[in-house]
């Protein structure tokens, strides 16, 4: 679990230092921070009742994310609606970082 945040926290802030440094050149960098997402590999963790219980349970939506929710926002990021952020993370947890 502290490997986990550690590294996230290390993205975050490798997206705000370039988010900052890039600017100038009207570079955007932002990331997308997603928890479980509905793919081939996670369907097979949550085979098991207790990791799905448990991971679920902390998704205040009460379900993993679709493929499409992440997509979703990589276009907005990367679409001109997004033209003034830069050096944002959208978190798509369903809530599990706002509790």
């Amino acid at each position: 679990m502290w490997a986990c945040l550690v590294e996230k926290f290390g993205i975050e802030g490798l997206t705000k230092g370039m988010g900052v440094e890039l600017a100038t050149k009207n570079i955007r960098v932002n990331t997308v921070a997603p928890t479980f997402v509905e793919t081939p590999m996670v369907k097979k963790f949550f085979k098991n009742k207790k990791f799905k219980n448990l991971a679920l349970g902390n998704i205040p939506m009460g379900k993993a994310a679709k493929e499409s929710d992440v997509a979703t926002a990589v276009c907005f990021l990367a679409s001109d609606a997004a033209a003034m952020i830069t050096g944002s993370s959208i978190l798509i947890d369903g809530g599990w970082t706002a509790k």
